[in-house]
């Protein structure tokens, strides 16, 4: 069986360009991703772990072909992201906390209405969709609702029923938590490990820098550090004696990447990079 991403040396490069470049200096290069290579199978709910400026968001942006990577390969369900991301688009579902890309004068069904049609879903099988979605969220008692008037918890179920429209076997949650308050927070957990993983048998990417959140819903984690995989497998696995907490698991990792003599060697010190 095909896993579900399948990722190989992705490296990613971003160059400021503005007019004191253009004029005065040069261009200022930042490095966002090192030769990152992981997989990950099928039914997986992979936590994506990192500090701010780790890389999370640019990795989940080449997963869901909103950036090019500069090298490497790498396929989502046997997809290339290379030749194939207009089919790879049918197969992911985005979540973000960018609750800006709905249309706040409509309802929720109305939001998601427009973007089926986007999918190119028509007639029955967009009502049966939009009906499937916000059924599985719990927002069919607010979805002829204006999308101004819900809470943070209920824009962000929103956007999970919207990613959920073109049924994708993949969801990419970044930062899913964000801006919710800690009842929000728990009802998204639980909703994404017992509906979206295990009733729905989704993989899921877990994009956060919370630890605490991945030791509770993931079963795999991948730590970015700086660009690069400090690890990558079992939470459990983090730490050799397996009685460390994942967030002192977290900080010895960074702390043995910073001190490595590898470290400057543009070397990976991941241990394992298959999930």
């Amino acid at each position: 069986m095909l896993p579900a991403i399948e990722l190989h040396n992705i490296s990613k490069t971003f160059t400021e360009r503005n007019w004191k470049t253009f004029l005065f200096r040069k261009p200022r290069q930042t490095l966002a991703l090192d030769n990152v290579s992981l997989t990950v199978e099928k039914g997986t709910i992979m936590g994506l772990l990192g500090p701010n400026g780790a890389g999370k968001t640019t990795l989940i942006k080449i997963l869901s072909t909103l950036v090019t990577p500069d090298s490497g390969e790498g396929s989502i369900s046997g997809l290339s992201l290379a030749t194939q991301s207009l089919a790879i688009r049918n197969k992911i579902g985005l979540v973000s906390t960018n609750d800006r890309t709905f249309y706040w004068r409509l309802t929720g069904r109305e939001n998601l209405d427009f973007f089926a049609t986007l999918y190119n879903l028509h007639g029955s099988v967009k009502a049966e969709r939009i009906n499937k979605a916000l059924q599985l969220t719990g927002m069919e008692d607010k979805a002829d609702s204006r999308f101004m008037s819900y809470s943070s918890g209920q824009k962000q179920r929103l956007a999970i029923a919207r990613a959920m429209l073109s049924d994708p076997e993949v969801l990419l949650m970044d930062e899913a938590t964000t801006s919710l308050d800690p009842i929000a927070t728990r009802k998204l957990l639980t909703f994404t490990k017992e509906t979206l993983a295990r009733q729905e048998q989704k993989t899921i990417i877990w994009c956060t820098h919370n630890l605490h959140e991945a030791e509770e819903i993931c079963d795999h984690a991948t730590i970015l550090h700086k660009g690069k995989v400090l690890y990558s497998g079992k939470l459990e696995e983090m730490s050799d004696s397996g009685s460390q907490n994942i967030e002192l698991a977290f900080s010895n990792l960074v702390d043995f990447f910073q001190n490595s003599p590898l470290a400057g060697a543009g070397i990976n010190t991941t241990r394992d990079n298959s999930i």
